[in-house]
């Protein structure tokens, strides 16, 4: 079953703490290669404005992984959230990796599928304006029971790589929004539109879900 959700519009600089609050999330609550029973619950919001669409992650963990600092690393090894999404399904196959470790460590990818990627290394992080919860220095200190982690993808980078988009209600994108942590005390593997394959892989397409702007 593929899942649909709906993203708000909101205005360019009103994207603060109370309108996250306005959003409704949906849930990371498909767990197919579940070995450990470790099930994180996840909470996506997200929203869009004139230059950018935004994402806002909450992960209810309270032990975590956070080592890789350096972008490109494999942050999907630590406590780590993922956006993978095309922006034009009808005339591309081609889709974005965003992997954020729990301290804003970001791995980006492109590509039709697991074997056809480039990394993209042309960009600094700091493009994406990511904002963690967690302090990047103090990550072996976390004693919470949540960690937070905020995004903005800026279409004039996604329009690099597909070409000039429209941006306005009635767009439709495709993707999936994932949580895993390779390496963590748990290993999970965690999806919103779930995967039916019997071995751990996010980097399938055909299983994304519906992405709608209202």
């Amino acid at each position: 079953m593929t899942k649909v959700c709906k993203w708000k519009r909101f205005k360019e600089f009103g994207v603060t703490n109370e309108i996250w609050k306005e959003i409704d999330p949906v849930l990371i609550d498909e767990y197919p290669w579940d070995e450990n029973g470790y099930k994180p619950r996840v909470e996506v919001r997200f929203l869009y404005t004139e230059s950018a669409l935004h994402l806002h992650f909450t992960s209810f963990e309270k032990e975590i992984l956070a080592r890789y600092k350096n972008m490109n690393e494999p942050v999907y090894t630590d406590s780590c959230v993922e956006f993978f999404f095309n922006a034009d399904p009808k005339k591309d196959n081609r889709y974005f990796n965003f992997e954020i470790n729990a301290i804003g460590t970001l791995l980006l990818g492109f590509g039709s599928n697991r074997d056809d990627r480039i990394m993209v290394e042309d960009v600094f992080q700091d493009l994406f304006n990511i904002k963690s919860s967690v302090d990047r220095d103090k990550a072996d200190q976390y004693s919470d029971d949540q960690w937070i982690l905020e995004f903005s993808i800026p279409y004039s980078f996604i329009e690099k790589y597909y070409g000039k988009q429209n941006f306005e209600a009635g767009k439709k994108m495709k993707g999936n929004f994932q949580k895993c942590g390779d390496n963590t005390k748990f290993p999970h593997y965690g999806c919103w539109n779930r995967i039916d394959i019997p071995e751990a892989d996010f980097h399938r397409p055909e299983y994304f879900g519906e992405l709608i702007l209202e």
